[in-house]
């Protein structure tokens, strides 16, 4: 397969400890500074050349204005003259008078209605104005003109507003340059105190940690994110430290365990050890049991867009499905939140329940032929087993656990468990060597709540386990008494469920 080459180097530089090859990447620190930097002064350099250009159009019409007012007295004269020849010698004499004045490359051109030349006064060899002259144009009426119109048009060099336009502009660049370069510097210290730094100190930590070295608590000097990082690793380092001891403490136990032979500690005349102490079917209990049938009926039928069922669908998602899981009725727990989560999240719950029916069907008899697995596999190592059950999490369930855990579909990992009760707690960590013996174990996901009891007092042994295929599954292993507790007692699921309510 193509991506296969990547998977084994990848899997090489792990095994290695080598750091992946670097590229042509910068570090972050200097990145995010040259990035800012260069952004800012796209900005500043836009704005200004905005603002320059702005300044020079108004300029230069201001200037256009003044030369077209300078021309009025001469059109006026124009206007006043009798004949072609008299306008030529007004043109010559404004045009020596501006000369005067000191615009050595003044010109003047007089052009009729048909616009043919009929007067100049030029100081050059162009008839016509340069692109980057000073120019004005202003109409005349005259009765000596063809149709008794013209128009008299100025120009004059521009080289001295050109030279001080250049000169702006550099100065306003070098000014812009001067800015960014003290923004690289204060950015580049800011990032250094508030990124680069604290990520050094980071990177050091989980060092240690694959070293071998426990991870120590963040400063408090660093951003709050940071630092929330940091503790997030410092978290997972120590979690992971505690599972692995656990696991060899459990492990150990189980090589202690197999030296005696098992104690069963079960009376054989009891018909059913899990028999959990329910009351009897009681009248208020019946009548309980039929209402809560009575109102997963009714949200099945109901339509998602019906504002009253979606009300009705959130209040027996909070209250009707926990009564149903208290009364020890799983599978109508399992329909009524089904029905609920269809009601408040139809695409949601369609998701969700296209991917578990190709699961189920899939994996309907590799659940049988693991369960016989497991079952050899306690029988051969005298593992005394009291009761082994499997389940496939309902939609509803796997739904409310994304949403606990922020995981996706793909992640949930107890789609299909098994759980094993055995008699005493050593019989639990003996059919846990027996299951890691015949699959693989999951370190992260091993949990030993024996050990380590809940708060509500569960306790149980859970891990995950990978077939040769790459299948996950969930196995629970608890005693009787465990599984009473957790079934109806202190440690119940129910129980749990009504202090930490999950909205659809």
């Amino acid at each position: 397969m193509p991506g296969e080459p990547t998977v084994v180097q990848d899997d090489l530089l792990v095994k290695t400890g080598r750091l992946p090859p670097r590229g042509g990447g910068l570090p972050l620190g200097l990145a995010l500074g040259v990035t800012i930097s260069v952004l800012i002064g796209l900005l500043l350099g836009g704005l200004t050349a905005l603002q320059l250009h702005r300044e020079e159009r108004k300029e230069n019409e201001a200037r256009q204005g003044l030369l077209a007012e300078s021309l009025a007295p001469l059109a006026a004269e124009i206007e006043r003259a009798s004949s072609l020849d008299e306008i030529k010698r007004q043109l010559l004499s404004g045009a020596h008078a501006e000369i005067t004045r000191g615009h050595t490359d003044f010109s003047l051109i007089l052009s009729d209605g048909d616009d043919r030349v009929v007067g100049s006064a030029l100081s050059g060899f162009t008839t016509s104005p340069p692109q980057d002259s000073l120019q004005a144009r202003i109409p005349v009426r005259s009765t000596v003109l063809a149709k008794g119109r013209g128009t008299l048009s100025a120009w004059q060099g521009d080289s001295d507003f050109v030279a001080e336009t250049i000169a702006r502009r550099r100065a306003a660049w070098l000014e812009i340059g001067a800015t960014i370069l003290a923004i690289i510097v204060v950015v580049q210290l800011a990032i250094y105190f508030l990124v680069t730094r604290p990520l050094n100190r980071l990177l050091t930590s989980i060092q240690k940690v694959e070293m071998g070295y426990p991870a120590k608590p963040p400063r408090d000097d660093i951003a709050r994110e940071l630092r929330w990082l940091a503790w997030r690793f410092y978290r997972m380092s120590t979690t992971l430290t505690n599972g692995a001891r656990l696991l060899i403490a459990a492990h150990r136990r189980a090589i202690q365990a197999s030296k005696t032979p098992p104690d069963t500690g079960i009376d054989p005349k009891l018909f059913d050890p899990l028999e959990l102490d329910r009351p009897g079917p009681s009248a208020d209990l019946q009548i309980l049991q039929h209402y809560l049938r009575n109102r997963c009926a009714l949200l099945e039928e109901s339509h998602p867009g019906n504002p009253h069922a979606r009300d009705i669908a959130l209040e027996i998602w909070k209250y009707d499905a926990v009564e149903a899981e208290k009364l020890g009725e799983m599978e109508l727990c399992a329909r009524i939140e089904n029905a609920a989560l269809k009601v408040l999240d139809p695409h949601a719950f369609d998701r969700v329940q296209r991917a578990l029916d190709s699961l189920v069907d899939a994996r309907a008899e590799w659940c049988a032929s693991t369960e016989g697995i497991i079952k050899s596999g306690l029988a051969a190592d005298g593992v005394p087993l009291i009761a082994f059950q499997q389940r496939t999490k309902h939609t509803a369930g796997v739904w409310r656990k994304m949403q606990e855990r922020g995981l996706l579909l793909e992640e949930v990992q107890d789609l299909l468990a098994f759980r094993i009760v055995v008699p005493t707690q050593d019989s639990c960590y003996l059919a846990l060597n027996t299951v890691h013996r015949l699959f693989e174990p999951e370190p992260f996901r091993f949990k030993d709540y024996i050990a380590d009891p809940k708060a509500n007092g569960y306790q149980s042994l859970h891990t995950s386990v990978r077939t040769s295929e790459g299948l996950v599954f969930e196995v629970q292993i608890r005693t009787i008494d465990m599984h009473r507790a957790a079934e109806e007692g202190s440690a119940a699921h129910w129980r749990y469920r009504s202090r930490k309510p999950i909205r659809a």
